[in-house]
Parts: C-alpha cells; structure tokens; sequence
C-alpha cells in the first residue's frame, strides 16, 4: 500500500491487499507532514501490533465518499481527521460525542461495527497545555476553526474570571458559536481593533497562519509561513508554482507590514504570553517574533501530541497512561 493515497487509488489498494487492520489520517494533504501516522505506527510497532497508519488526501468533493466506504470495510478501525474537514465531517458522521457536539468540530473518528463516532481530542490537549500559564485577566484568541473551537472551550473553563476578545475572519461563525457558549465576559473584535489592544496577558493563535505548506487557491500557490496572524490576508500574493524566493519576493511588502503591526501589539502588551496551537514550524514568525521580545511563548507540540495519544487510545481501546508514555518516549 502506498503512503500517499488519493480516494480511488486507496479503495482500489484496499481491494487489492489482504484486509490487515488499518488507520487514516484523513485531510486535504496530511501526507505533506502530519505527525500522527509517525506517532501511530511507533506505537503499534512496539506492541508488535500489524495494524498501520496512512495518510489519505482527499479532496472536498471525495470526502462523502470516503466515509461511505470506510463505514462498510471490515479491517478500518478508526481515523485522525485534520484540516480542512474537522467541522465538514460531521455532515457524514451520525454518532457525535458529548464534547464534539458542543465544540462542532472532530478530529477523531472510531468504528464500532458498522458505526463510525465521532471524537474531539483537540479539547483534552488544550486543557494540558494551558496547565503551563497561570491566572490571566484579558486574554485574545485568534481563529474560531475545528481546533480552535476547542481552544476557546476549554480556555473559558480554564479561566473563568478572564475578559475574552476573539477574533475569526468569519465573524458571523464566530458568534453563533460564541453564544452557544452562553459567556457574559466577552467582545468579538475586528482587524482593526485587535491592532490597538492593550493589557492583554495571553494571546492564542489557532489559525493556520504561520503553518509551512502549500496552499493551492484559485489556481494560485500561497504559504504562510512568513506571516503572523496579525497579518491583512487579503493583501497576499499568490505565485504560479511552489518556489519560496518567488513568493517572498512578491510579498515582501506585505511580510514588512505585518511584522510592523505585530511589534506594535507587542509592545502595548508587554506582560502578554503567547500560545500558537501550530508545531511546523516548531517556532512560527507570530512566536518567534514574541521570544526576540522578551514574551513567554508555546507551541503547539505537546498539545498535538496529547490529542494523539487521546485520539489513539479511542480508537484502539487503550489505557492512556500506557500510551502516553510509549507516544512521548517517540514523539
């Protein structure tokens, strides 16, 4: 089987292959880095267990699809479920966990018989992560995606008593999920006004901004690892082919003026902690901007790995204790 598959190429494997146990991550190109299948397949290595992990990339239009026929193939037991499609999946997914429901979005997906549930993992491994800030006051989280659904979940309950701005560039998505919430102590920005904030002590980076991939839009290639969150998107130029020298050339404009806006936040928030839910890069432009300016910072690696495990032991009805410590002696 190979590693890469697209929709047709990976039923017609499956057809073709004995019916050994297996796992997907299922996204757009989860090929092109995720680190699960690694964390995975270490892990079932070591219980000298033949099942694996793939990365499936699959486009939008195969995704029903998929779902159909994972839901009928006897040796599928589960699945990771990555960007874009944690929030469009559950259209195709009948059976939703408690936590799911509430954040809307999930990234985990376990069979049972011929039924397919639906998990959200990202919630647990936030809940880890902020254990390393302490109480905060004013707090902006950027994004209101299938992850960071999760984060603004689990950032209300971690800090009760704090004042949140959130920011999404859909604000219309963002309030629905906001009121959901039923939260008093709260306003929804825009661009503009997350440029004159001051007194806020911990900023969180959900979005997929400052993320190295490619990305394909409008038969154009863009990649933002070079920019911040901070950033005006709609200013981006995209390029006609993958060349880095390319594409930091025709948006170097764009790349100065960003860095300029995120200084200034920086310094009316000079107490301010930063948390990016990103891992590649391990130090985004939004981070590593913030440490050259004397902030605490943190990644999202540990928070990745957590979910994993999470996700693993769901799927695979383990003790997490156990996986825990076989996934981070690896990851």
């Amino acid at each position: 089987m190979k590693k890469n598959l697209s929709l047709d190429l990976f039923i017609s494997n499956r057809v073709n292959t004995k019916k050994k146990k297996y796992a997907l991550i299922i996204g757009e190109t989860p090929s092109n880095g995720a680190r699960s299948p690694k964390l995975w397949n270490r892990v079932y290595k070591k219980q000298k267990n033949q099942t694996k992990m793939f990365p499936a990339d699959v486009s939008i239009i195969n995704l029903k699809a998929l779902i159909s026929y994972l839901k009928f193939d006897d040796a599928f037991i589960g699945s990771a479920v990555t960007a874009p499609y944690k929030e469009i999946i559950l259209k195709y997914v009948k059976f939703i966990s408690s936590e799911a429901k509430v954040i809307g979005s999930i990234n985990t997906i376990k069979k049972s018989n011929s039924r397919l549930i639906g998990y959200n993992t990202d919630y647990h491994g936030v809940m880890k992560s902020l254990i390393s800030f302490k109480k905060k006051k004013k707090i902006l989280i950027l994004g209101c995606g299938g992850a960071g659904k999760a984060v603004i979940l689990a950032s209300i309950k971690k800090f009760k008593n704090a004042f949140f701005y959130f920011y999404n560039r859909d604000k219309k998505k963002l309030n629905t999920f906001i009121k959901k919430l039923k939260i008093k102590n709260y306003e929804i920005i825009n661009y503009k006004k997350i440029l004159s904030l001051y007194g806020v002590d911990l900023t969180i980076n959900t979005t997929s901004i400052g993320f190295n991939s490619w990305i394909f839009r409008n038969k154009k290639f863009y990649n933002l690892m070079y920019f911040t969150p901070f950033s005006n998107l709609n200013k981006v130029h995209g390029i006609k082919s993958r060349n880095k020298k390319e594409f930091l050339r025709k948006n170097q404009n764009c790349i100065n003026n960003d860095k300029l806006n995120y200084f200034k936040f920086l310094e009316q928030n000079s107490n301010c902690e930063f948390f990016d839910i990103i891992y590649n890069p391990q130090m985004t432009t939004f981070l590593k901007l913030a440490k050259i300016n004397g902030h605490k910072i943190l990644n999202g690696l540990d928070m990745n790995l957590d979910q994993a495990v999470k996700a693993f032991c769901i799927v695979n009805n383990k003790e997490f204790k156990k996986i825990n410590i076989l996934m981070k002696k690896n990851g």
